[in-house]
């Protein structure tokens, strides 16, 4: 039978190896307080952008309501404060951090210190048109080694609201609905001795109330069109005719 291990060596033995568990445990957590400490550090830095404005919703398929006016949603618009001068690269991204549009060359310009403006036109950098959603404007500063995606998002969106009458057509008192958050407009249209006049006026809170006009005690058509958030406009929907409240 071999010789029964001498306690001094396997003491030795063990020593070491609890020293170097409590080595390596040391290093962890002083490298774990370094990271803390960087990360509060960077928390108490001040951002080399600031003064965020993003347009929240647009939509590139509006249409003006008059003929001879402009629909002014077909760009968003998108601006923050640069707070020192610098190369700077601006880029639109999807919902998923995906490229969709370069606005300034890969490269980079070198941008003076103060309020940066820009517009895209809700196409990709191919020239297509970009499917509906939430996206961001992403800031590559070179000249800092950072890129920063702006937490605000502008929402494309290309589909029109629908408008449901809740009440009777010709009804006085009109009742409706809409599909999304929207402004209804009613627009009244004279008849008979009115006919060639019109006057519109504004729902609310799901109701239509008839303010005094020109066209008071007139024979009117009435109709109904919704404009949502984006500026896509609905189609008109009839409200029936009746004389309006002298």
């Amino acid at each position: 039978m071999g010789a029964a291990p001498n306690a001094a060596v396997v003491q030795s033995a063990v020593v070491p190896s609890r020293r170097t568990g409590i080595v390596v445990i040391a290093v962890m957590l002083a490298a774990s307080g370094l990271a803390f400490l960087r990360a509060e550090q960077l928390k108490l830095e001040r951002s080399p952008i600031g003064g965020t404005h993003v347009k929240k919703f647009f939509s590139t398929t509006c249409r003006p309501l008059h003929p001879h006016t402009r629909c002014a949603s077909h760009s968003a618009l998108m601006s923050f404060r640069l707070r020192k001068a610098g190369r700077v690269a601006l880029a639109i991204v999807d919902s998923s951090g995906a490229t969709v549009e370069h606005l300034t060359p890969a490269a980079g310009r070198r941008t003076p210190r103060g309020r940066v403006t820009v517009r895209w036109n809700g196409r990709t950098g191919a020239g297509a048109e970009a499917p509906e959603g939430a996206y961001h404007l992403r800031v590559h500063l070179i000249s800092l080694g950072r890129t920063i995606t702006i937490p605000d998002s502008t929402q494309l969106d290309l589909t029109p609201p629908t408008v449901t009458l809740e009440s009777t057509p010709g009804s006085h008192v009109i009742r409706y609905s809409t599909s999304e958050p929207a402004i209804l407009l009613v627009r009244a249209t004279g008849t008979g001795s009115h006919a060639g006049h019109s006057a519109l006026f504004r729902g609310h809170g799901g109701r239509v109330h008839f303010r005094r006009t020109r066209l008071a005690g007139a024979q009117v058509a009435v109709t109904l069109i919704a404009v949502d958030r984006a500026g896509n406009r609905s189609a008109p929907v009839s409200a029936g005719s009746f004389r309006l409240p002298a």
